[in-house]
């Protein structure tokens, strides 16, 4: 689509732009007056009377207009007006010059050539031919306006002949030619100003677009040096644009970004672009990031001049496909406990009825009560398990309502503090963020079976006593956030991977069920289950659930 150029309007003569030129006009004008009147003088053909005075007090004058004219120009307020009063001032100064120094034949008359092609230049044609008649005007009054000076020099014969038709076409054809190349000129400033503007607001809605982009935005030059960075960038890869810009990538990157440096770098030196390419960084907490990165030539006449790198942080992508492939192993692993269950409790069911048999006929003394009562007990844990084992693999639907999570956890610290696992030594604290009712959607049984086997995790892990602390908040991302954290002996770096996972268990006797059953059912209601321990020190284990105006659920 193409543009036709916009015609010039008075708000395009009134912009900065248009002001600026007629300031440069003022200041250009107090040059020349300076340096030509002094010159004027020392040349004129004969000296009269007074010379020096006259230039002092020109001069003067025209300085005093000058400042006058500048302080007109910074109230930006009739700018027509003040070019016909600057032009007006100029022909009369040029004329008074003119009749002092012998009239028509003076060498300032050359001045009048000046204020016309002045008044084409600012005023265009019309301004042009306006100044033009009123040159020509004050040439043929000369001879007049010399009697009215008393001291001017006297007229000789050969400036008396001077050809007043050849002066008055040759003002009349200099302000046509001085207008057309003011028409030029103020359409040039026009096209100027319009393509700045639309420059500018171009590069205003690029650095918009950019600024508010998710994703990481890097621009460097042919020869490495760093130029543009998004505050997305910045936000990922824990550096400042302001710092970087200017600085090869090696000064601006640390070497935790190293592969990152050497990709785009790679990019320039091999000048070929790549797509859809996976590293690894550290961020600026020394944590790894997975980053999917794109790179592209930048170019200008067939010649490289840079690379623009596009990339992404990949933490929550990679994150959502581990819990997918954990989902299919905890689904997969399932329907293998469902079977292993079935099979298990197919056989423990005999021995264990055949052993109260036995326990009540037989009158077992010693080491065979002691075997028996062995039996007992392991069949009592065995079925514990294969308890588990079903809990596990046999989930039922959630029965969604809507229910107080602050309510729920209220009645769980009742709850709680009966809890016959709990030592007596252990001290439990809640803090519900001041009672204010929390709305969710889920299944308010499945969620307290949750609240119960994190406490029970925490009362197992401080047998000596401690506490344990149940807060209930809202998290800056507007999930519901409820934490257990409990005073143990903490959990090692390198097992806490692993906890959760279905049968692992750092305790003695534990089936490794009760954390992973607590995980499933948050998933299920859409919420994440995460740990965080330190040897020595406890566990914190948060459980984030979304608002009530989620939808939570997924059927089982």
């Amino acid at each position: 689509m193409s543009m036709a150029p916009r015609p010039v309007t008075s708000r395009t003569l009134d912009s900065p732009d248009s002001w600026s030129g007629l300031r440069t006009v003022i200041r250009t004008r107090l040059v020349v007056a300076t340096l030509a009147l002094p010159v004027g003088v020392l040349l004129a053909p004969a000296a009269f009377p007074g010379a020096w005075a006259v230039l002092g007090f020109a001069l003067a004058v025209i300085g005093a207009l000058s400042a006058v004219y500048l302080l007109g120009v910074r109230i930006r307020r009739g700018r027509a007006a003040q070019i016909a009063l600057q032009l007006a001032c100029d022909l009369v100064i040029v004329a008074v010059l003119a009749a002092v120094t012998g009239g028509r034949g003076s060498q300032f008359s050359l001045f009048f050539g000046l204020v016309v092609v002045t008044g084409g230049l600012l005023g265009r044609i019309p301004g042009g031919l306006l100044t033009a008649a009123g040159a020509a005007s004050l040439f043929v009054a000369m001879p007049w306006l010399c009697s009215l000076v008393p001291a001017s020099r006297p007229v000789t014969t050969l400036e008396a002949s001077t050809p007043v038709n050849a002066v008055v076409a040759y003002l009349g054809v200099l302000g046509i030619l001085a207008g057309t190349l003011g028409e030029r000129v103020h359409r040039t400033r026009s096209d100027l100003e319009r393509t700045a503007r639309e420059l500018d607001r171009v590069r205003i809605d690029h650095d918009t677009v950019l600024r508010h982009l998710t994703t990481g935005v890097l621009s460097v030059d042919g020869a490495g040096i760093v130029g543009y960075l998004n505050p997305a960038a910045e936000q990922m890869l824990g550096i400042r644009a302001l710092e970087s810009r200017g600085q090869t990538m090696s000064q601006a990157f640390p070497a935790r970004l190293d592969p990152l440096r050497e990709f785009v770098l790679e990019t320039l030196g091999s000048r070929v672009a790549r797509a859809r390419a996976e590293i690894v960084v550290k961020s600026a907490a020394n944590r790894p990031l997975p980053v999917g990165l794109s790179t592209n030539l930048l170019t200008h006449d067939d010649h490289v001049t840079g690379v623009v790198a596009v990339f992404q942080d990949l933490t929550e992508v990679r994150e959502m496909e581990r819990r997918a492939r954990r989902n299919e192993t905890l689904a997969e692993i399932g329907a293998l406990s469902a079977r292993i269950a079935h099979e298990l409790r197919n056989g423990l069911n005999p021995i264990s009825g055949s052993a109260e048999c036995l326990q009540r006929e037989l009158k077992l003394e010693g080491e065979n009560a002691v075997l028996m009562e062995l039996i007992s007990r392991e069949c009592v844990r065995l079925n514990r398990f294969v308890s588990d084992l079903l809990n596990y693999s046999r989930e039922r639907d959630l029965a969604l309502e809507r229910l107080d999570l602050a309510e729920q956890l209220a009645e769980f610290r009742d709850n709680v503090r009966f809890d016959p696992r709990r030592p007596q030594s252990v001290r439990i604290e809640f803090d519900t963020d001041g009672g204010d009712a929390v709305p969710l959607r889920g299944d308010r049984e499945q969620l307290r079976q949750v609240w119960l086997n994190l406490a029970a995790n925490a009362f197992e892990a401080m047998p000596q006593g401690g506490c344990l602390s149940v807060r209930l908040r809202t998290g800056d991302d507007g999930k519901t956030l409820v934490e257990f954290e409990d005073t143990g002996a903490g959990i090692a770096a390198e097992d806490l991977p692993r906890v959760g996972q279905p049968f692992y268990t750092t305790k003695q006797g534990g089936t490794g069920l009760g954390l992973a059953i607590a995980s499933r059912i948050v998933e299920r209601h859409g919420g994440t289950l995460s740990l965080e321990s330190v040897v020595g020190r406890g566990t914190t284990v948060r459980v984030a659930l979304p608002g009530d105006d989620t939808v939570l659920m997924r059927a089982a």
